[in-house]
């Protein structure tokens, strides 16, 4: 791979973690399906204690967890690696703010949560383009509110 190669394989791949965050903060479970995750996907959620996957079962799990939610996710300063044609991998700082109604509160008794961390993942390269095949969320600093 020369370097307009890597330099165009890394604009895939921020293009590709775009399309992750316009899927969940929209709930736009096909997008995500298709144009999102690899068929093998894990979703790790290490302050949950869950690694989840492949990709039917990631966004099923994700699709519950959401509920009647509304979220805002960032990402930010991606440093992404491309260590083949069709392998890479990549970490993105993040902020993302999440609400919920009283019929479906988080950690069972708060509204809002705003976390700040990074987003560790490796992708794939597939017929369809760069897929995302893990991706593993951790918290620096997390602030729970409680409005009910």
């Amino acid at each position: 791979m020369n370097d307009i190669e890597r330099l165009i394989a890394i604009e895939e791949i921020k293009r590709l973690k775009a399309r992750y965050f316009y899927g969940i903060d929209n709930k736009d479970w096909d997008l995500w399906a298709r144009e999102v995750w690899a068929p093998d996907a894990r979703l790790i959620v290490g302050e949950m204690g869950k690694d989840v996957g492949p990709r039917e079962v990631l966004i099923d799990w994700v699709k519950a967890q959401s509920a009647d939610q509304v979220s805002v996710h960032h990402g930010h300063m991606p440093d992404i690696e491309i260590l083949s044609d069709t392998e890479a991998k990549g970490v993105w700082a993040m902020e993302d703010l999440i609400w919920r109604s009283k019929e479906h509160p988080l950690n069972g008794e708060y509204s809002h949560v705003h976390g700040w961390g990074h987003y560790r993942e490796t992708y794939v390269k597939l017929d369809v383009g760069w897929r995302i095949l893990t991706t593993e969320l951790t918290r620096l600093r997390t602030e729970w509110v409680k409005v009910f």
